[in-house]
């Protein structure tokens, strides 16, 4: 399977297949697999897919997503950059809608330079985790997977080659239960 590594290509197709990410998300949610199962395959192909993908060519990530940070990342990054916990939130950050966190105010992330994380050890844990694949319990984070597969080409290519491993046998009974609706037979 070819992977798809340009960002713009990316959000391109996953906009066209957005339709069919969620009905395959649906999928998932119902699939006949354990929970331990499903996160086998999904790093299997991560391994294989990340591998391949150079995320320093892409930094599309930093560009197009906010990490939330805690209390514990914004004193780690203020440690990184020499500044004090309150420098940093007065320059970089927002509260989040959670309470006790914070967001960048602005994007792309301020700390970005070309596809470069300048302040790449004292990251926040939501950049140092991201794309979130190799989690455990992947079913349960299905609309980050969606949404992220038009913003990194890894969750893309991974997400089309789960698709293609699991979907495409059963992909006439998930239309039959589409078009069915409920209470018939």
């Amino acid at each position: 399977m070819t992977l798809e590594t340009d960002p713009k290509r990316v959000k391109e197709l996953a906009a066209e297949r957005e339709e069919e990410n969620w009905r395959f998300r649906r999928f998932l949610k119902n699939i006949d697999l354990s929970v331990k199962q499903l996160d086998a395959i999904v790093h299997r192909h991560l391994r294989t897919v990340s591998d391949q993908i150079d995320c320093l060519a892409c930094g599309n990530c930093c560009r197009e997503t906010s990490p939330i940070l805690s209390r514990r990342d914004i004193r780690r990054l203020a440690s990184g950059i020499g500044l004090s916990p309150r420098e940093v939130i007065d320059r970089y950050l927002q509260p989040d809608e959670k309470d006790d966190f914070f967001a960048f105010t602005d994007e792309p992330c301020p700390f970005l330079s070309e596809n470069t994380c300048t302040v790449y050890d004292s990251r926040p844990e939501d950049c140092r985790s991201f794309p979130h694949l190799h989690k455990q319990e992947f079913v349960h984070r299905l609309i980050q997977a969606v949404d992220n597969c038009s913003v990194c080409p890894i969750v893309y290519n991974v997400f089309e080659r789960l698709k293609a491993e699991l979907w495409n046998e059963t992909d006439a009974c998930e239309d039959e239960w589409e078009w069915s609706g409920p209470g018939t037979a």
